[in-house]
Order: structure tokens, then C-alpha cells, then sequence
């Protein structure tokens, strides 16, 4: 009988010849895919502002950001490019978590990055298809507490508490390395500049290690109360991007807290316009 290690390997072997046969078409939705979402983020983060200073907006999250873009000029169109973008953007995160082009490894700080990977191309697959229906369709229902009744389905399950608390420890694991490499400008070794983007490097660095910072900042939030809900049993301590962003409004000083979370989000979406045009997309490890 076959030992299901040579079966493994013979998989994993088609899946890099498949991917290696198909690496332009990756590496072009994987850039559209960084050009999409930081238009979602940029969205986020000036919505969010503009509450923070008290000229409107709203606490939202990536599909609450789709529903105010469908409503702008043109938004079927845009809400249609941004589904296909979005899933780019899934498929490149499932390359990274499953092939491991980046070399991260199977040690204990590679395997907490490829779960994260991994995590992203969920969510964004999840944020597409949302997307996907607003354009076909012209409306989507946007579940609203969707983070506590996931939460809750987990933990009607055999072990979901463990489950749970296992999530939010590799979604802090995520904001540790969001921070880490923040801190240092580590990310910059993914980017390789040309032409304007040397001239601007200092400046295009400092935007992405404030949006990288807050990113790290909203993960670990959201991580934390994960881990919260686990320990406590209650999925509604689970929160999500738009509650946590309201949950740092009403802390003490909570404006000036949104008002810095919301400008390091639209870095953020800047950041991931960089990355459309810079990242070092690699298929192939």
C-alpha cells in the first residue's frame, strides 16, 4: 500500500508545478489583489476619522466599507473589481500559507505566519463573495455581531473552547509580527522600489510602519477578545473590526485613540497600493 507520506509529497509536487505553470496570472491578481484591499482600508480608516473628529462617518468593517463604495458614482463597477481583486488576494494568501514561496518554514513562528496566511484567505474569500453580491445584485445583508455567532458556532463544538482560544493566540501571534515588523521596517525586504519609489522610500517606509502598527494593534484587539470569549464561554466577548474600532471610541481620551487607529488604517490602505506596485511576489520558493 502506498505510504501516505510519497502521497503527500506527489500532491504537494503537482500543486508547485501547477503553480509554477500558472505564476504570471498569480503574481498579477496577487497585486490587483494589494491595490483592492487597500481601497477597502483606505475606506475603513476615513470613515473612521471622519467619526474620530466628529464630521460623520462610521465604525465599519470591509463590508460595511463596500456598501458605502457601491453607493458612490460607478459603485456596481468598482464593487465588481474589488470582488475580483479581493479574490486575488485569497488565492495569493492560500500560495503563501500552503506553498510557502516565502520560505517562512515549519518551525513554531513560520507555522503561526502560515496560519495567518491562511486566516486572511478565509476572511477575504468571505469579504469577496460579499463583495460579489453587492455587484451582481446591487444589494448584500451585512451580518451584523457575525464575529460572536462564529464564535458560538466554534464553541458548541467538541473542544471549541480550545478551538477558540487557539484563533485568537494565532491572530496575536499575527499583530506580534505586525508590530515586530513595524518596529524595525522589516517589511521593507518584501518591496523592492524603482524609479519615484526610491526618491520617496523614507517617506513610503514611515507610512507603512504606522499602518502596519495599527493593523498590529486592531489584531491583537481582536485576538485578545477571542481569547477573552474562550475563557469565559461567551461568544458575545467576541468582537470584531467595526466593534473594536467603537469599543476604542468609548475607552477614556476614545477619540484621540480612533482618531490615531484610523489614520494608521488609511496608512495602512496606502501601504497595500505600495505593495501593488513594489511587493516582491514570489510563487515559487
Amino acid at each position: 500500500m502506498t505510504d501516505i507520506r510519497d502521497v503527500g509529497r506527489q500532491a504537494e509536487a503537482r500543486l508547485r508545478q501547477g503553480a509554477a505553470q500558472a505564476a504570471p496570472g498569480i503574481e498579477a491578481l496577487a497585486r490587483f489583489g494589494y491595490a483592492s484591499k487597500g481601497a477597502v482600508y483606505l475606506a475603513i480608516g476615513a470613515l473612521a476619522l471622519g467619526v474620530a473628529l466628529g464630521r460623520g462617518g462610521a465604525t465599519t468593517d470591509p463590508q460595511g466599507a463596500l456598501l458605502r463604495l457601491q453607493d458612490l458614482p460607478l459603485g456596481t463597477p468598482l464593487t465588481g473589481l474589488l470582488t475580483l481583486g479581493l479574490l486575488g488576494y485569497a488565492l495569493w494568501q492560500l500560495v503563501r500559507a500552503v506553498l510557502d514561496p516565502e520560505r517562512q518554514g515549519h518551525g513554531a513562528a513560520g507555522l503561526v505566519k502560515r496560519a495567518g496566511y491562511l486566516l486572511s484567505a478565509v476572511a477575504n474569500l468571505g469579504v469577496a463573495l460579499f463583495a460579489g453580491r453587492l455587484a451582481l445584485l446591487g444589494h448584500a445583508s451585512r451580518q451584523q455581531d457575525s464575529e460572536a455567532r462564529a464564535a458560538g458556532q466554534v464553541l458548541a463544538l467538541p473542544g471549541g473552547g480550545l478551538l477558540l482560544a487557539l484563533a485568537g493566540v494565532a491572530l496575536l501571534g499575527v499583530a506580534a509580527n505586525a508590530l515586530y515588523s513595524a518596529y524595525g521596517a522589516r517589511f521593507m525586504k518584501r518591496v523592492a522600489l524603482t524609479g519615484e519609489g526610491v526618491r520617496y522610500a523614507e517617506t513610503l517606509q514611515r507610512v507603512g510602519q504606522v499602518g502596519l502598527g495599527a493593523r498590529g494593534v486592531v489584531l491583537g484587539l481582536i485576538g485578545a477578545f477571542l481569547l477573552l470569549a474562550a475563557w469565559q464561554r461567551q461568544p458575545g466577548r467576541a468582537l470584531g473590526l467595526s466593534e473594536v474600532l467603537t469599543w476604542l471610541r468609548e475607552r477614556p481620551a476614545g477619540g484621540l485613540l480612533l482618531a490615531l487607529i484610523a489614520a494608521g488604517t488609511v496608512c495602512y490602505g496606502l501601504w497595500c497600493g505600495v505593495q501593488a506596485r513594489y511587493r516582491r511576489v514570489q510563487v515559487q520558493n
